[in-house]
């Protein structure tokens, strides 16, 4: 299978990146080193190349009502500029994806896929789109996408666009072919730049001789995990629901009609919590989790926190447990005690 190659490739091997596959797309995993750029998003800030993200245009005079009905979370009535995380449910009460829903206008938006996914998206929007007004592109070919994150990523940023200051969170602004949100995911705030290849080169070279540190994506996993987020493929799939995931929050079933939200609303509802591991060893996707010496799930994505230099995972079970309950994660031959904790692991940067 061969892979595809963001536009800032050559940047990333003459960075002396580690490269590895992901989602199809031949990606920096780390550059210094996991720790070192972990700590120096959560502390100053960092870049990082997702433009193996996808992002798709969505306009028309049955747009909005469209988004709405795919989504978990309210679409309808948003302000303009303003950005939505969402799940998009299938007939079946799972998960297609999450993702972000970037409104324009009552009848132009955006939404941004994950890169594992965007196919799929792509179909299943076009598949609920027919026989409505609406017209879909999608701009996998062309464009690329910056995250810079961490606290110094605003006074970098508005070096260059002076403008994003004025951004609030889980907002955006348009600049010609640019658009640059404030949405994050790694919990220590900071921006995202959507724009053509030939720009996102041109402001990755900028932010670099800035003294921004290139990040890959191992900190991007661990920095994700800290906050207690979701990765698709692990905390929602095609059978998770996102009421029983991280994700439980952006499910709005109040005046709102969307696709599976009564078969959503049947299944009998497995629960999701993190655990912050009590012994040595690193939870991963898969291991078993026991309470009362009975399995009750398993382990949905799992890693060592930099921040709190501990071990952390969020699981999938199929019972209630309480904050400060002691579970048991098996992981290979060994049974490490794990106790339920609030989430986020890690409070957000303000």
């Amino acid at each position: 299978m061969t892979t595809s190659k963001t536009i800032l490739y050559d940047h990333h091997t003459a960075l002396e990146a580690k490269l590895a596959p992901f989602a199809g797309w031949e990606m920096p995993i780390q550059y210094k080193g996991i720790l070192a750029e972990h700590q120096a998003v959560r502390e100053k800030a960092g870049l990082f190349d997702v433009s193996h993200m996808g992002r798709i245009g969505v306009r028309g005079p049955d747009a909005e009502e469209l988004l709405d009905y795919l989504s978990s979370n309210h679409i309808m009535g948003k302000e303009p500029g303003s950005a939505t995380y969402t799940v998009w449910p299938n007939e079946h009460g799972g998960s297609v994806d999450d993702l972000i829903v970037y409104k324009n206008s009552d009848t132009d938006f955006f939404v941004i896929v994950n890169a594992s996914n965007r196919q799929k998206d792509l179909d299943h929007l076009k598949k609920w789109a027919q026989g409505k007004s609406v017209q879909i592109e999608d701009y996998f070919e062309g464009n690329g996408i910056l995250a810079l994150q961490g606290p110094k990523a605003l006074p970098l940023l508005s070096s260059i666009y002076p403008e994003v200051a004025q951004i609030k969170p889980m907002h955006f602004i348009r600049k010609g072919y640019i658009y640059l949100s404030r949405t994050g995911y790694t919990g220590a705030g900071g921006f995202e730049i959507y724009a053509p290849n030939e720009e996102i080169v041109t402001l990755w070279d900028r932010l670099m001789q800035l003294g921004v540190e290139p990040i890959g994506l191992g900190a991007r996993d661990t920095l994700r995990l800290e906050m207690g987020f979701a990765l698709y493929g692990h905390e929602l799939t095609d059978d998770i629901a996102p009421t029983e995931s991280v994700s439980a929050w952006s499910v709005k079933y109040d005046n709102h009609d969307f696709l599976g939200k009564e078969a959503m609303q049947k299944k009998e509802g497995r629960k999701a919590y993190g655990v912050l591991l009590l012994d040595k060893g690193i939870a991963r996707q898969g291991h078993p989790v026991l309470f009362d010496n009975k399995q009750i799930g398993e382990v949905t994505s799992g890693t060592f926190s930099p921040t709190l230099n501990k071990a952390i995972a969020l699981i999938l079970v199929d019972r209630s447990l309480k904050i400060g309950d002691i579970i048991i994660i098996q992981i290979r031959n060994t049974a490490c005690q794990g106790q339920v904790v609030e989430l986020p692991f890690v409070r957000k940067n303000k």
